[in-house]
């Protein structure tokens, strides 16, 4: 009986020490720019606030979205000085029904090669692979944690393509700007949860202040989506 105790103790003690063990920087990346591979479907919410010496506007995006078969509802509202608007979209395959604020709804076919929405969660993965290098990695909280504080022109143009970033006034000097990142990731899966993205520009001639925060939950968990009735009658 002693001996089978024993047994049991040195095999538990094994069970115990593996459970406890992390896994390494290199294979928490490895896992994290993987993980769109499997992501099929998410909620997703983006903001995306611009300001300069003339304006400010605010993009919120609220998105469910199925890739495969694809299937999308989006709701886009901005605010501009005050003034706010709305476009409500759904896609189911290649049938596109948008409403814009106090106007009907209008159908249409999605055009060759349309993507489904801008960026996708592939994208924004891609993203931090692109500057990966450069985050510092914290494993601290409730969540992995890769940030970085500076400017690398790498870093500027990783963000500039998929959020379609768009800096006037030619080219600008990289010592005018300033930024900074942070992606959080979920310890059990390794999707990205939350990405916050700062861009300042100043110089001669203004400030400019970019503001990108993003949130994604229910990944591959979403309802089915569906063109209401009412909205297919009403285009019919």
């Amino acid at each position: 009986m002693k001996k089978i105790c024993a047994l049991l103790a040195v095999s538990l003690f094994f069970f115990l020490t593996a459970c406890s063990q992390e896994a390494s920087e290199e294979e928490i990346v490895e896992n994290v720019l993987s993980s769109h591979r499997d992501v099929n479907q998410y909620a997703a919410n983006f903001n995306i606030n611009t300001s300069d010496v003339a304006r400010t506007i605010s993009h919120n995006i609220e998105v469910n979205l199925t890739e495969d078969p694809a299937a999308l509802h989006q709701v886009l509202t901005v605010e501009e000085d005050g003034e706010e608007t709305s476009v409500n979209t759904y896609r189911v395959n290649d049938e596109i029904y948008t409403q814009e604020e106090g106007s009907p709804w209008v159908k249409r076919e999605a055009e060759d090669d349309e993507p489904l929405f801008t960026p996708s969660y592939k994208d924004v993965v891609s993203v931090l692979e692109n500057v990966i290098d450069y985050a510092e990695f914290d494993s601290e909280g409730g969540t992995y944690t890769f940030s970085y504080e500076g400017f690398e022109r790498e870093i500027y143009e990783a963000f500039e393509g998929p959020f379609n970033i768009l800096l006037g006034g030619g080219d600008i000097a990289d010592e005018d700007m300033s930024l900074d990142f942070t992606f959080e990731v979920n310890k059990s899966d390794y999707y990205i949860e939350d990405l916050e993205y700062n861009l300042s520009v100043e110089n001669e001639t203004g400030t400019v202040n970019i503001n990108i925060q993003v949130n994604y939950d229910d990944i591959n968990d979403i309802d089915e989506i569906e063109v209401p009735d009412e909205v297919m009658e009403e285009t019919s």
